[in-house]
């Protein structure tokens, strides 16, 4: 395998000279059309137009009329990747005579002058433009939550839409557009926002509402049957494994805000089994309240209390016993929950038996006394929210000066960065026409602070409005970048008091901050947001397991697993451990249901926490984690092709190409044959030549991880329901393309560790693709082979690369 600057140990050097002749625009650059026909010319007929030529054009693409406009993106691509296949040995192909180092080199530093050129071209023809990238949607709430001090429910049905993502992420500019939808869902989230912070009006009542099975479940002639054998007062309702109680209770909710929750009940585990899980699910809203293991004794009920943040409107509360259990049309008898329950013993013959003739329970049962909603709750009012707003009171009517004052102050937190002149001559005038219609002060200036959080300078990060065409962000702007990048959120004042002491951009001042920020506690948003997007974990889920193949698996496995990768790069991020760790590690992060999946002893608890894994334990690093084996699955198999794309684009940095048109599904084995293992139904896809140059790249990252199965548990063999005979063994060998073979997945792993450069190289592109919410060019290849040299020398340690970014002039870039 060639690699640069290995094997040509010039080649860094006549890379970077080239960057800076091209970027300096010196008038002795590498001519352009004389020097492609006295270099890169021959090189292409001697070595790629065979397959790339007149003749044939494997991969449908051909070199020979390749266009060398590259100021065309779409061209630019086309040459980036032929370098980036030479550069890696991918080509010319192994089969066919090598080219000599210089050769490539000369090649390599022809292509990154033209595209160096193109790309300093279009950035200086958009260099008078001004940036502007939205916030996403988290972004958008940790902001108003930040700035108004009352939580937005962005994921409702009413909430705002969910983010497109380019290659994961979601706070790309380019991708994150407006759209008249959202347009009307800022304004009504907004004005809502603002509804719960101010005091329009006298303090909302405290309201308590009470569930009892006695008030829903027990009517009419059975209450006074029950009443008469003194057993009113005691009756309870059940919920069984997979079912759920109070379904149609309706929550009458007139003022939005945090309500406190109690609920009382007795939870039973049986011997050796799973614990209950109550669940409480507002189901028009679609989101979870409540959700925990709990256990009880049927004579010691207990009584859990929570917070809930509800909007206006009649809620739809259901509350649910989330254990899996058998479908209720698959049950031999199905449990009555319309009526009551005394004792757990008294079932009648056609419902679910819950308890052993013992009086020991044989299923998870929780029975439940009742349910309490209150609120809204108020510490004080006018609540402090508002007070902040209105930091000398309420005001007069006319008091315009006091009205100017509040909206400079607030403007210059909401837009991040001090108030102009035109932003109080665009939002005054509507305070002024409020007053003037009789409004009172806080409802006047309710319509100015709306208006500011309509504003584009609120919806989007502005960079470049203070000097167009400059070429780097003002402190201000560059506030903005590191508190969205470390926080998701705005900056706060010492970030702005950095900013207006012209002192933010030095680099220590930077480093310092990075610091600073990484250990507060909104830093869990980060090490939350950046592993979710650069692992794809929003695609947990996607294909959800099928129940009657993987019956164990349930929501509380799939948010461990989604829980145990971001922890797990939480606990590298704030243990000053290096990226080594992401490949191959003895440890992982485990609760005591993902640990139960795993099969490894000794952990308790719905918290996640560091645990020491043994060799047969056969986890460590993301590579092993449920989360990701789970996500390159289909619901009822594996998928090694989706598995070492996964690895390819996410590890490696170098995603395959797309599969071309109407490839054919993997066959299946007839009824009389032996069964195949997918790998082995694979060999025989690859030998379709259309098929074989790429999966010979993807195929062994993939089969490596066969001894995982679709929800990421261990096997020794692959279960086939095609063919006959017994399920074949697994075979988790492979090698990759450059010769180095493997047994299985840590031999793998051994290997990637060997690549820890060409693998931090790729992780330091994914997070300076997400600190500066744009795709990295060729021009940045520089600054980026610059970041990793330097994080290379800190042994790649999470919390100094992303220092080493922060206080890199590539951060400060527009």
């Amino acid at each position: 395998m060639l690699r640069h600057p290995a094997t040509v140990p010039g080649f860094r050097c006549a890379l970077l000279a080239g960057l800076a002749l091209a970027m300096g625009g010196a008038a002795h650059a590498v001519e352009d059309e004389a020097g492609f026909r006295r270099v890169v010319l021959p090189f292409l007929e001697t070595h790629c137009t065979a397959c790339h030529g007149e003749k044939k054009q494997k991969g449908d693409f051909r070199i020979d009329t390749l266009p060398r406009d590259f100021r065309d993106e779409g061209i630019a691509r086309h040459w980036a990747e032929m370098m980036d296949r030479m550069d890696s040995g991918d080509m010319p192909p192994k089969k066919e005579p090598r080219p000599a180092g210089a050769e490539i080199a000369q090649v390599a530093d022809w292509i990154t002058t033209r595209l160096v050129e193109a790309e300093a071209a279009r950035q200086a023809s958009e260099g008078e433009r001004i940036s502007y990238r939205r916030l996403s949607r988290e972004e958008y709430r940790a902001t108003m939550r930040d700035l108004l001090g009352v939580t937005c429910d962005v994921a409702d049905p009413a909430g705002l839409p969910t983010e497109p993502d380019w290659q994961g992420f979601e706070r790309i500019g380019s991708v994150l557009t407006i759209s008249p939808s959202h347009v009307e869902k800022y304004l009504a989230t907004a004005d809502a926002a603002l509804e719960e912070c101010l005091a329009t009006g006298p303090r909302p009542p405290v309201k308590t509402v009470r569930w009892t099975p006695r008030d829903h479940r027990v009517r009419g002639d059975l209450a006074d049957l029950l009443s008469a054998r003194g057993t009113f007062e005691r009756t309870r309702i059940d919920l069984v494994p997979n079912n759920g109680a109070l379904d149609s209770e309706q929550l009458h909710i007139d003022d939005a805000g945090d309500y406190l929750v109690r609920i009382r009940f007795s939870a039973l585990r049986p011997p050796g089994g799973r614990a209950p899980r109550l669940r409480v699910y507002a189901a028009d809203l679609n989101r979870v309240l409540f959700e925990q293991d709990v256990e009880a004794a049927e004579d010691q009920p207990t009584t859990i209390a929570f917070r809930a943040h509800l909007p206006v409107g009649v809620h739809l509360i259901r509350l649910v016993n989330a254990v899996p259990g058998p479908n209720p049309e698959d049950r031999p008898s199905r449990p009555l929950n319309s009526k009551p329950l005394v004792r757990l013993q008294r079932r009648l013959p056609w419902q679910l038996k819950l308890t052993g003739d013992d009086g020991v329970p044989i299923q998870p049962v929780i029975m439940l006394d009742w349910v309490e909603w209150q609120g809204p709750v108020q510490e004080s009012w006018p609540p402090p929210t508002h007070q902040r707003i209105f930091f000398r009171g309420d005001g007069a009517p006319g008091d315009l000066a006091y009205a100017r004052e509040i909206l400079t102050r607030f403007v210059a937190r909401a837009y991040r960065r001090p108030a102009r002149s035109e932003d109080l001559a665009r939002l005054l005038p509507l305070v002024e026409r409020q007053l003037t219609a009789g409004a009172t002060f806080v409802a006047a200036l309710r319509t100015g602070l709306l208006a500011a959080l309509s504003s584009k300078d609120f919806l989007y990060l502005v960079e470049g409005a203070s000097a167009p065409g400059a070429a780097r962000l003002n402190d201000f702007e560059l506030a903005s970048r590191l508190s969205y990048f470390l926080w998701s959120s705005l900056p706060d004042e010492r970030l702005m008091q950095l900013a207006a002491q012209g002192a933010l951009h030095r680099p220590e001042v930077l480093g310092e901050e990075a610091r600073r920020m990484l250990a507060d506690p909104r830093a869990a948003a980060f090490a939350d947001a950046f592993p979710r997007q650069w692992l794809h974990l929003r695609q947990v889920g996607q294909f959800a397991p099928d129940r009657k193949l993987y019956p164990d698996y349930d929501d509380y496995l799939e948010s461990s697993m989604v829980a145990e990768s971001t922890s797990f790069f939480a606990e590298v991020l704030h243990h000053d451990l290096g990226l080594r760790e992401f490949l191959d590690s003895d440890w992982t992060m485990l609760n005591g249901r993902l640990a139960e999946h795993y099969g490894v002893p000794g952990v308790e608890g719905e918290a996640m926490r560091r645990v020491a894994l043994r060799p047969q334990d056969h986890r460590g690093g993301l590579l092993t984690q449920g989360a990701i084996l789970s996500m390159t699955s289909d619901g009822t198999r594996h998928r090694p092709v989706h598995r070492g794309k996964w690895v390819l684009s996410n590890v490696l940095g170098k995603p395959p190409p797309p599969p071309p048109a109407n490839v054919p599904p993997l066959g299946t084995t007839a009824a009389n044959q032996a069964k195949l293992s997918l790998r082995e139904k694979l060999a025989l896809h690859r030998a379709d030549g259309t098929c074989a140059s790429c999966h010979r790249k993807i195929d062994p990252l993939g089969l490596a991880f066969e001894h995982y199965d679709a929800i990421g548990r261990w096997r020794t063999t692959e279960a086939v329901r095609d063919g006959q005979g017994q399920d074949p063994a697994i075979d988790a060998s492979g090698e990759l393309p450059d010769g180095r073979a493997f047994a299985d997945e840590a031999g793998l792993k051994h290997l990637l560790v060997d690549d820890l450069d060409r693998c931090g190289a790729a992780f330091t592109e994914k997070l300076a693709t997400y600190a500066l919410r744009r795709g990295m060019t060729i021009a940045d290849r520089a600054l980026l082979a610059d970041l990793a040299a330097r994080s290379k020398a800190h042994g790649w340690r999470l919390a100094d690369l992303i220092r080493l970014l922060v206080t890199s002039e590539l951060f400060q870039e527009r």
